[in-house]
């Protein structure tokens, strides 16, 4: 009997540990929240290789890594307004983000703006193959009917959109 008991005890302990070992491995650095370390990094590869694509000088980095910076701040302070409306939030960080691109775009050569412009369009049209392969993954998945896949499809070509291509064009 006791010996079933210490059986019994040492497979709960062993599981207990293998099971709580990946929460114990992530690092969430020093009061952030969890991931916040890894978005960061993630952050700063992709500004690294942005940089070094569109060949910025030190004095643009600079500048742009303060732009973002004071944007990113602003960000947070809107959507902690509890005051806001879920609209008005939306409205206001829309605004912050046309601000922070007419910015960005007042620091960059001509050529870098024509860069940062096909960036943006590759980017886009990536996002609609994205969403034409989720669509047509969920009209596998919920079993849909030809008729209710052609009203699926109807549906998202009538939905609002535009090319980056042409929305970055009106900030640089």
């Amino acid at each position: 009997m006791k010996k079933e008991i210490a059986i019994g005890l040492a497979l709960v302990g062993a599981l207990a540990m293998w099971f709580s070992q990946p929460v114990l491995a992530q690092d969430t650095g020093t009061g952030t929240k969890p991931g916040a370390r890894v978005l960061a990094q993630r952050r700063l590869h992709r500004w690294n290789v942005l940089a070094k694509w569109l060949q910025l000088t030190d004095e643009q980095k600079a500048k742009i890594k303060s732009i973002m910076s004071t944007a990113r701040e602003q960000a947070r302070k809107i959507r902690i307004d509890n005051s806001l409306t879920p609209e008005q939030k939306r409205k206001q960080l829309r605004e912050l983000r046309r601000n922070t691109r007419q910015e960005i775009g007042s620091v960059l050569t001509p050529e870098q703006r024509e860069k940062m412009r096909k960036l943006w369009a590759w980017r886009w049209h990536r996002w609609q193959m994205w969403r034409a392969y989720r669509a047509g993954k969920a009209t596998k998945a919920l079993q849909l009917s030809p008729e209710q896949q052609r009203k699926l499809r109807a549906w998202l070509e009538t939905a609002p959109r535009r090319w980056w291509w042409n929305r970055w064009r009106g900030y640089f």
